[in-house]
């Protein structure tokens, strides 16, 4: 059986290319060429495999975690070894690797993969693999065996700390005794799977359907499943979450999978060992926000956002000081959509941070743009989400976002909010002090609706605060809220932040808040948030206005 016929490919983790073009070398004098890929990591190179089987040639740095990669693997050394390594389903030497070595080891791992196939077995546990246990649920379905299957997914939380903390081989240990309760539990009837390192599937007939039988099957696992693990003399207590989907008829094995996984993650919203059993109604929420996700995505890539800015004014000068970036959805069926349509959904999903890097790129793109016009340089103020603020790659994101745009540093305000600011303190600071080295600044926008203090704000490098707009609106005519904005300007200059009132419509308001010292205000008083071509035309006219203001004092 050549290697080709089964479609299966060899993927070469190393930092050094020699180890691919070696093996590249032989696998031609083999005449199975065509077959290698490489990479310098699993993360970068697991993409080749994940729909045909392959083998995975490593280095000893480069070898995938424990429990990431189902694949067997051939550790890549420079010299025989003393002793087998473990972990690993052989190993080849630099300095006895040939044509004929290479050949034997393939065809032994050729022979591994016919007999997983063959038996259908997941080769720690004994029980079904995932494709053995698809094809099973199939011909149940086929069979005509409705409205009896019940089928449950399971999935172990925390699993890769084990592996991590204690090795693989515990990890091994720790699997074994989760099947050995799970049959204890659901009895010999039931066939059990093992769908992924810490996954697990369940077939369950029910014999009568008795009310309430599905969730007592489903306690009775959860309770045991509870119950510490005692590896290596250490006790290990492991939460887990099982969803399960009584079969309808028309269900074929792909939905019930699906129907079970939405339970699974349902229940995985609470702590510990919990279940939940299929809702139809929890299926079409899901499914709705799946849609929702992706009409999100496809706006990213097609482009169908857009940035509008609204006006900062100098209460002092009267002259426009900054911009606020706040990004608007032009759907193709639905028109303009505000960000309170699908901000929150972005936050939800994670799309928030390749979201936020849109804005921040674009925001850089039209500030060069207005400063070519020959308009003022403005500060440009950009919400940063504590999503985004977590992102292992916003520094060099951002140092690279800047270092290509026209735009110095200095003159970028990115605005978070109290909870970003509350959460996490220490990382919070640390953040904040490294991008303020590169010259920008931060605001913490809506104060007042959280729960910070000005003692904690002393302590991180704040320039500007914002207050909200809730305490503005009604200024005029409840002394309370006068007293309270008056109270947050005046300790906010103690502390020497500017300070930029939100939410500003009235001139009352406007005139209250001069009196008050107000550094800025915005609002639609001053201008509603306007798309770039408006925003210039904005701009130019204040600009004219004002020199024509300054001819006729002079």
């Amino acid at each position: 059986m050549s290697c080709q016929s089964d479609a299966l490919r060899l993927l070469v983790l190393a930092e050094d290319a020699q180890w691919a073009e070696r093996l590249g070398s032989l696998l031609l004098s083999l005449g199975q060429a065509g077959l290698l890929f490489a990479a310098s990591s699993w993360e970068a190179g697991k993409r080749f495999c994940q729909e045909s089987p392959a083998l995975i040639f490593a280095t000893p740095d480069c070898l995938p975690e424990a429990g990431t990669c189902a694949w067997p693997q051939v550790l890549l050394l420079e010299a025989s070894p003393a002793v087998m390594p473990t972990h690993v389903h052989d190993w080849l030497a630099s300095d006895t690797l040939n044509a004929e070595v290479l050949r034997r080891c393939l065809h032994a791992l050729r022979e591994h993969f016919t007999h997983q196939r063959q038996s259908g077995q997941d080769a720690l546990t004994g029980i079904a693999n995932r494709q053995s246990f698809q094809a099973l649920l199939n011909n149940r379905l086929e069979a005509g065996d409705t409205g009896r299957l019940i089928l449950a997914c399971l999935d172990m939380d925390n699993f890769k700390k084990v592996n991590d903390g204690l090795g693989q081989q515990a990890g091994d240990r720790l699997i074994r005794q989760v099947v050995s309760r799970l049959r204890a539990s659901f009895g010999s009837d039931a066939t059990l799977a093992r769908v992924g390192s810490d996954e697990f599937a369940i077939l369950l007939e029910a014999p009568d359907m008795l009310p309430g039988w599905i969730e007592l099957q489903a306690a009775r696992a959860m309770e045991a499943l509870s119950e510490p693990y005692w590896i290596d003399g250490e006790s290990l207590l492991l939460g887990c979450s099982m969803g399960l989907v009584q079969e309808r008829g028309a269900a074929g094995a792909d939905l019930m999978l699906w129907h079970a996984n939405i339970a699974m993650q349902q229940a995985k919203a609470e702590e510990g060992c919990t279940f939940q059993i299929y809702d139809e109604r929890v299926y079409s929420s899901a499914h709705s926000r799946a849609d929702q996700e992706a009409e999100l995505r496809r706006a990213l890539r097609r482009d169908e956002l857009e940035l509008h800015y609204q006006p900062r004014l100098n209460l002092n000068s009267g002259r426009v000081v900054g911009l606020e970036a706040l990004v608007r959805w032009r759907h193709p069926e639905r028109g303009l959509l505000p960000p309170q349509e699908f901000i929150p959904l972005a936050e939800q999903t994670g799309l928030i941070v390749p979201l936020g890097y849109w804005v921040i790129a674009r925001a850089l793109r039209d500030a060069g743009w207005l400063h070519a016009c020959g308009l003022p340089t403005l500060h440009m103020a950009m919400n940063l989400s504590f999503r985004q603020f977590q992102d292992s790659q916003l520094l060099p994101t951002l140092q690279h976002l800047i270092a290509g745009s026209t735009v110095d540093a200095q003159w970028l305000e990115f605005e978070l909010t109290e909870t970003a600011v509350m959460s996490r303190s220490d990382y919070v600071l640390k953040t904040m002090q490294t991008l303020g080295e590169l010259g920008a600044r931060f605001s913490l926008d809506d104060f007042g609706t959280g729960f910070s203090s000005f003692s904690h704000l002393a302590n991180l490098p704040i320039a500007v605060l914002k207050v909200d707009k809730t305490f503005v609106t009604g200024m005029v005519d409840h002394i309370e809220q006068r007293q309270m904005v008056k109270a947050i300007i005046n300790l906010a200059h103690s502390l020497n932040l500017e300070v930029v009132a939100e939410g500003v419509e009235t001139p009352q308001e406007l005139e209250m808040l001069r009196q008050f010292g107000c550094d800025q205000a915005q609002g639609y008083l001053i201008s509603h948030a306007l798309p770039l071509s408006e925003l210039a035309n904005f701009l130019i006219e204040r600009e004219e206005r004002g020199a024509r203001q300054l001819r006729s004092v002079y």
